[in-house]
């Protein structure tokens, strides 16, 4: 998750999209609906949070044994909302399952996870997460048919049989071959053409995810 120097490592393809300003409290606690024996409840006061096009990640200022990080899919958020206070800053926030390694015990099913902004910036904060995730949701329609293909797959030919050995064998089977009939086009596409398509497909769509936010 972190470097030695408390950088952001990413996972493959992963990019920054958006850095919140500094001073970024953030509370993690288990719904009271949940009743469990063991409530998990986090609190820091000073940290910085990110938004990647795979993650919603916060980092603190002041990593500590007990705190080095908390990171979730973007997607994993749920009826996240941004709530005023007439006397304090604003928060951005919502409903969350824990994933391994994000900074939450596995055995709660659900967590409740609040970002306050102390210097500001949860409009773009917001506004940004809800930007990726319907971009998001969009991809995650198109994979859920991996066996459409958007464009008609290449013509291509079966690997002709080997010819008999010698120069007399080349021009029997050039000769035999003239006079067969011409062999039909393939009805399906070439062995892991829809495996291409689809990552061609997705390669597509992340890069103008990402130029799109560069623009933002």
């Amino acid at each position: 998750m972190l470097t030695r120097d408390g950088e952001i490592v990413p996972i493959p393809g992963e990019k920054i999209l958006h850095t919140s300003r500094p001073r970024v409290a953030l509370e993690i606690s288990t719904p009271r609906e949940l009743q469990i024996a063991e409530p998990f409840s986090l609190k820091c006061d000073n940290g910085i949070a990110y938004i990647t096009n795979e993650r919603v990640i916060y980092l603190p200022a002041r990593p500590s044994e007990n705190f080095k990080s908390f990171f979730t899919p973007v997607l994993n958020f749920q009826d996240t909302h941004v709530h005023s206070s007439w006397i304090g800053p604003w928060s951005w926030g919502g409903v969350v399952r824990p994933v391994p390694g994000g900074g939450i015990p596995m055995h709660i099913p659900r967590i409740d996870v609040k970002f306050i902004f102390r210097d500001g910036g949860h409009s773009d904060f917001q506004t940004k997460y809800e930007w990726l995730k319907e971009r998001l949701h969009h991809a995650q329609e198109l994979g859920l048919m991996p066996g459409q293909n958007l464009e008609p797959p290449p013509p291509y030919d079966a690997a002709p049989p080997e010819s008999a050995a010698g120069p007399s064998g080349n021009v029997s089977a050039s000769a035999e071959s003239r006079n067969q009939p011409p062999q039909p086009a393939p009805d399906e596409p070439p062995p892991d053409y829809v495996e291409a398509q689809t990552q061609a497909v997705a390669m597509r769509y992340e890069e103008r995810m990402r130029e799109e936010a560069e623009r933002q």
